[in-house]
C-alpha cells in the first residue's frame, strides 16, 4: 500500500502524458500540470531514485512531453520545476545528467525570446544537469548552446554571465568535443582576454574563470606556482563565504576544483608548500560550530576536509580530534551523515597507519577515545537504519554503507574490536540482507545500482573481518554465502562494480569462510548474469550504430570529383582563359556543396543524437525492468527451492509416519489379543457380579421399606422444625429491631459524649482565659497601687514645691519693696 501511494502521482502523470501525446485537451493539460506541481514540492525525495521502473518511465515520459511542448507552454515550466526539485536527490541528478539527456531540450528553450527570470531558471537547471557530464562525441545541440553561452558571457548582465560561464565550464570540463567546439566558435585569444577581465566581478565568476583557464591550459599556458598558492588562500576564504551564504553550487565547485588541482603532481607539490593550512582549517571548524549551518553545505565542507587529509598536509593531524568531534554532531543528519562518517573513517585510517612519535600517539589516543565513546551511537544508527522500508532509499543505503566502513576500520583496533563483538548483534546484520533474501521483491531495489552493490559487499567484508575473530560471526558469514541472491550480488559487483568494489570481492574469495563451493557458485552466477548484461551491450551497439547514416549529397561523387579537379587546375594556373565570374560561380558551387554537406551532416548528427537519447532511455527502462524481473525470478526461484525442500521434508515425514503406522498396527494387534483375553475374564466376573446384584436387590427392597418409615418420621420432624424456624425468624426480626434501636441509642450517646467533651474543652479553655484575665487584673491592681503611690509622692513634691514657690514669691516681694524704698530715699 505504501508503494502504491508513493508512486501514484508519477503513475498518473505517465498515463496522462501518454493520453496528451494522442489528444491534447484542456482537461489532460490541467491534470498534467497538477501532477507536476505536486511532484515539484514533494518531501519524499526517494521517489526520484532512478532504480525504480516507475521513476525510469516517468523520466522518459517527461522527456517526451518536454520535447513536444512549445517554449511558451506553462507545462514546460512546471516540468523544469520538477527537474530542479529532483536534482536534490544525488542519484536522480546523476541519472538526469548521464542517462536522460535533458540538455538539448533546455538548449532549445534558450533560443526562444525569454525574459531574464526564465533565462536564469533555465541556466540554473543547465548548471545542475551539465555538472560532471561526459561528452564523448560531437552532439548536435552543442555548437548552438556554446555560441549562446559565449555571447552572453561577453554581455553586461552579471547574473547571466556567471551562470553562462558555469554551464560552459561544465560542458568543457574533461570533454574534448566541447573544447573543440568552443575553439571553433570564438577567437581563443580574444575570448581568454575577455574572461580574464571578469575575475573581479565576484568570487563565483573568478572560480569559473580559473577552471576554464585550467581546461584551456594548452592555450593559456601552465598556471604559475604563485597563482596556485594564491588559489589556496582564495579557496579557504571562498569556501568560508560560500558556507556562510549557503551557496551550495559555489561550494561544490570550489571543493571539486581543489580536488582537481591536487590530483596534478606538480600542483600537489606546490600546494604542500602552503604554510597556513592549520590556521585556515581552524577558521573553517569555527564555522561548523554555528547553529545556522545548512546540512548540504556541511556535507560539502566535510568533503573539503577529507581532501585535506588525502593531501597529507603536514601538521594537520593535531586537528583530528576536533574533526571527529564536529563530524560526530552531524552523523544523524541525512544530507551530511555520509560525508561526516567518511571523514571520520579517513581520520581513523590515517591515525592507524601513522608513525609513533609523541604527538601522533597523543592524537591517536584522543581519536580512539572519541571513537570508543561514539560506538554506541553508531550501533544505534545502524540498528535504526536497517529498517526494511528505510533501506529502499538510495541515501539510506549510502549512509549505512558509510557506517559499516567506519565500524570495519574501528574493528582493526583490538580494544575497539572487542567492544564491537560484544555490542553488535548478528540480527542487525541479518536485517541488512533481509530485503535481498526476502521472498517478496521490493520496489525500488535495483541490483545493478552502485549503492546497492556497495552496501552488500561492504557488509560482507565487515562480517568477514569479524568472522576471523569469532566463531558465531564465521557461521553467519558462511550461511550468507550459501544464498543465491548473495552470490548474485557478488557476481554483479565483479561484472559492473568500480575498482575498489571488485577488489573487495576478490579479497573476499580468499577469506576463511569463503569455501570452494561458494567460489563455484559465484562463477555460475557470473555465467547466469551474461544474458542480462547483453541488453546493455546491445543497446550500446545500437547507440554506436546510430552514428553511421547515409547522406544524400548535392552532387554525385563523379560530379564533385570533376569540380574539385577543375578548381585544382585553376589554383595551379593550368587554365588561363576563363572569366572571374565563372571562377566565382565555380567556387559558389563548391561552397554550396560544402554547405549542403554540412547541413546534411548536422541533420544526421541531430538524428543520431535523438536516436542515442532514445536508446539511453530504452536502456534505462529495460535495465530497471530487467532488474525487477531478474529479482522476481530469483525470488520465485527461492520460493520454488523452498517448496522443493518442503516437499522433500513432507515425503520424509510421510514415510516416517507410514513406518510408525505399521509399527503401531503391530502393537495394536498384540494389544487386541491381550484385550480379548481380558474380555473373557471380565465376562466371568460380570456373571459373578450379576448373582451378587440379585442378592443386593433383595437387601435393597428391605432397606426401602425401612427407609419409608424413616421418611415419614423425617417429614414430621421437618414440619416441627419449620415451626421452630418460623419462631426463630420472628425472634430474629425482633432482635434486629432492638439492635437497630440500640445502635441508634449508642450513636446518640456517642454524639452526646462528643458534645460534652467539646463543651468540657471549651470550659477548660474559658477557665484558662479567666485565670489569665485574673492574673492580668492582679497585675493591673498592683500597677494601679504603684501608680497611686507615685501620684501621692508627686503631690507631696508638688506641695513642697508650691510652698517653696510661695516663699520665693514672698521673698521677691520683700526684696522688691526694699528696693523700691531705697529708690525713694535716693530721690
Amino acid at each position: 500500500m505504501y508503494v502504491m501511494e508513493k508512486y501514484q502521482h508519477m503513475k498518473a502523470f505517465i498515463g496522462n502524458a501518454s493520453e496528451y501525446s494522442k489528444h491534447r485537451t484542456e482537461k489532460t493539460s490541467s491534470s498534467l500540470q497538477r501532477h507536476l506541481q505536486i511532484l515539484g514540492v514533494t518531501s519524499d525525495m526517494s521517489i526520484f531514485d532512478p532504480g525504480s521502473s516507475v521513476a525510469a518511465e516517468f523520466y522518459v515520459s517527461l522527456h517526451e512531453l518536454m520535447s513536444a511542448l512549445e517554449p511558451r507552454s506553462g507545462l514546460i515550466w512546471c516540468a523544469i520545476g520538477v527537474l530542479q526539485h529532483a536534482c536534490q536527490n544525488p542519484a536522480a541528478r546523476h541519472a538526469l545528467i548521464h542517462t536522460y539527456k535533458f540538455a538539448p531540450i533546455l538548449t532549445r528553450l534558450l533560443g526562444a525570446d525569454l525574459i531574464q527570470e526564465k533565462r536564469v531558471r533555465v541556466l540554473q537547471l543547465l548548471q545542475e544537469l551539465t555538472y560532471g557530464v561526459k561528452i564523448s562525441w560531437q552532439e548536435a545541440h552543442l555548437p548552438y548552446l556554446i555560441s549562446i553561452l559565449t555571447s552572453w558571457i561577453v554581455s553586461e548582465e552579471k547574473d547571466i554571465i556567471s551562470l553562462s560561464l558555469g554551464v560552459l565550464v561544465n560542458l568543457c570540463y574533461k570533454n574534448l568535443p566541447a573544447v573543440y567546439t568552443l575553439m571553433r566558435s570564438v577567437d581563443s585569444k580574444q575570448f581568454l582576454r575577455t574572461i580574464l577581465k571578469l575575475q573581479n566581478d565576484n568570487i563565483n565568476t573568478r572560480v569559473q574563470v580559473c577552471k576554464l583557464l585550467i581546461i584551456l591550459e594548452h592555450i593559456s599556458g601552465e598556471i604559475p606556482d604563485t597563482d596556485i598558492l594564491n588559489f589556496v588562500n582564495v579557496t579557504f576564504s571562498t569556501v568560508g563565504d560560500a558556507f556562510k551564504s549557503h551557496d551550495i553550487f559555489l561550494l561544490r565547485h570550489m571543493v571539486d576544483f581543489f580536488k582537481d588541482v591536487q590530483m596534478n603532481p606538480h600542483s600537489r607539490d606546490v600546494l604542500l608548500t602552503y604554510h597556513s593550512f592549520s590556521s585556515d582549517t581552524e577558521q573553517l571548524l569555527l564555522l561548523l560550530a554555528g547553529d545556522a549551518a545548512e546540512p548540504e553545505c556541511v556535507g560539502m565542507l566535510f568533503e573539503f576536509l577529507h581532501s585535506l587529509i588525502t593531501l597529507q598536509v603536514t601538521g594537520l593531524s593535531k586537528l583530528y580530534p576536533r574533526f571527529v568531534t564536529v563530524a560526530m554532531q552531524w552523523i544523524r543528519t541525512e544530507l551530511a551523515c555520509t560525508q561526516s562518517l567518511s571523514l571520520i573513517c579517513s581520520i581513523a585510517v590515517d591515525v592507524r597507519q601513522s608513525d609513533g612519535d609523541v604527538g601522533t600517539v597523543q592524537v591517536q589516543q584522543n581519536v580512539l577515545a572519541q571513537l570508543d565513546q561514539s560506538l554506541l551511537v553508531l550501533l544505534l544508527i545502524l540498528d535504526v537504519g536497517v529498517d526494511e522500508n528505510y533501506l529502499t532509499k538510495s541515501e539510506a543505503r549510502t549512509s549505512i554503507t558509510a557506517v559499516l566502513r567506519l565500524l570495519q576500520e574501528m574493528s582493526k583496533t583490538p580494544s575497539l574490536r572487542q567492544k564491537i563483538l560484544l555490542s553488535l548483534k548478528q540480527q542487525v546484520m541479518q536485517n541488512i540482507f533481509q530485503p535481498l533474501l526476502s521472498v517478496k521483491p521490493h520496489d525500488g531495489e535495483n541490483l545493478f545500482q552502485t549503492e546497492v552493490i556497495g552496501l552488500y559487499v561492504c557488509a560482507l567484508d565487515f562480517i568477514s573481518d569479524l568472522a576471523s575473530h569469532d566463531g558465531q560471526w564465521l557461521k553467519l558469514y558462511s550461511d550468507l554465502l550459501q544464498h543465491k541472491q548473495v552470490q548474485m550480488i557478488l557476481a554483479v559487483a565483479l561484472y559492473t562494480g568500480e575498482e575498489n568494489i571488485k577488489r573487495q570481492v576478490l579479497m573476499l574469495t580468499g577469506t576463511v569462510g569463503f569455501p570452494a563451493e561458494s567460489v563455484s557458485s559465484l562463477a555460475k552466477s557470473l555465467c547466469d548474469l551474461e544474458p542480462l548484461m547483453l541488453v546493455s551491450s546491445t543497446s550500446k551497439a545500437s547507440t554506436d550504430g546510430a552514428q553511421q547514416r547515409d547522406m544524400m549529397p548535392l552532387f554525385s561523387l563523379a560530379q564533385e570529383g570533376r569540380l574539385d579537379s577543375f578548381i585544382a587546375k585553376l589554383e595551379c594556373s593550368e587554365i588561363r582563359d576563363i572569366s572571374t565570374s565563372t571562377v566565382m560561380e565555380l567556387y559558389g558551387y563548391k561552397l554550396a556543396a560544402i554547405g549542403h554537406s554540412e547541413r546534411v551532416l548536422k541533420t544526421s548528427l541531430e538524428a543520431a543524437n535523438n536516436h542515442s537519447t532514445h536508446l539511453h532511455h530504452r536502456l534505462a527502462q529495460m535495465s530497471a525492468e530487467a532488474s525487477r524481473l531478474y529479482q522476481l525470478l530469483y525470488h520465485n526461484q527461492q520460493c520454488l527451492e523452498g517448496l522443493r525442500q518442503e516437499k522433500d521434508a513432507s515425503i520424509c515425514r510421510l514415510e516416517a509416519a507410514q513406518l510408525a503406522a505399521e509399527e503401531e498396527h503391530r502393537k495394536h494387534v498384540t494389544d487386541t489379543k491381550a484385550k480379548q483375553r481380558q474380555v473373557s475374564d471380565l465376562n466371568a466376573a460380570i456373571e459373578e457380579l450379576k448373582r451378587t446384584v440379585v442378592i443386593k436387590e433383595e437387601e435393597l427392597s428391605q432397606t426401602k421399606q425401612h427407609l419409608d418409615i424413616m421418611t415419614k418420621q423425617t417429614e414430621e420432624l421437618q414440619s416441627h422444625f419449620m415451626l421452630i424456624e418460623q419462631k426463630y425468624k420472628d425472634q430474629q426480626s425482633k432482635n434486629s429491631e432492638l439492635t437497630r434501636t440500640l445502635s441508634k441509642l449508642e450513636e446518640r450517646i456517642v454524639k452526646r459524649e462528643r458534645i460534652i467533651e467539646e463543651k468540657g474543652n471549651e470550659i477548660e479553655k474559658l477557665h484558662k482565659v479567666i485565670q489569665n484575665l485574673e492574673m492580668e487584673l492582679t497585675n493591673y491592681k498592683m500597677l494601679c497601687k504603684a501608680q497611686e503611690k507615685n501620684i501621692m509622692e508627686k503631690e507631696a513634691e508638688m506641695t513642697a514645691t508650691q510652698q517653696q514657690l510661695s516663699e520665693l514669691q514672698r521673698m521677691r516681694e520683700v526684696i522688691y519693696e526694699i528696693s523700691g524704698g531705697k529708690k525713694k530715699m535716693d530721690k
